[in-house]
């Protein structure tokens, strides 16, 4: 006794014609999330790239003594780190510097790049701008707010509304410039 129903089921069972599409439709959306998440990732470890080279051309300048004996002021030095920087970065509103100077390295302690782990953590607001002496130690830190993108890679952020601060630094003793 075979009703309706259960040839519908039999013929449904059978049939394949429309299943590549099924399972395109079921594995496409995970598909594309994971790529725009790996081309993020990527595009964020690019701009963090990009970003440490500027903070080492930057610290170079202080550190042959150059931003010393020519003045140059926190403002100037942060044109400086953007003006290595590509133009896609927005140095105006994200870029942070913070330069500070130190006897010697054990001596080095600096700060969080984040204001605590509060519930909405944002960059820190105690940049300095210390390019130090001949032979004093120096760290020039260099932080900039990324807006992720994708959604759901809350895993990322360490920033409140889904951002990400990126880092670069470098450390080293001036060389013996005259003052």
């Amino acid at each position: 006794m075979t009703t309706g129903f259960t040839r519908l089921l039999r013929r449904y069972r059978r049939a394949d014609s429309g299943i590549t599409a099924l399972e395109f439709g079921l594995v496409a959306a995970p598909f594309i999330w994971v790529l725009c998440v790996v081309f993020e990732t990527g595009l964020m470890l690019f701009a963090e790239y990009i970003i440490e080279n500027g903070t080492i051309q930057a610290g170079r300048l202080i550190r042959t003594g150059q931003v010393q004996s020519q003045g140059i002021s926190q403002g100037r030095f942060r044109e400086l780190v953007c003006g290595s920087l590509t133009k896609a970065l927005d140095c105006q509103s994200k870029l942070h510097v913070d330069v500070r100077r130190f006897p010697d390295f054990p001596s080095i302690d600096l700060p969080p790049s984040r204001n605590g782990d509060q519930p909405s953590p944002e960059v820190t607001t105690q940049a300095q701008f210390q390019p130090g002496n001949p032979l004093e130690v120096v760290v020039v830190r260099v932080f900039y707010d990324w807006r992720l993108f994708t959604p759901g890679i809350t895993l990322l952020a360490n920033l409140a509304r889904d951002r990400r601060v990126l880092t670069a630094a470098t450390a080293f003793r001036n060389e013996p410039f005259p003052k």
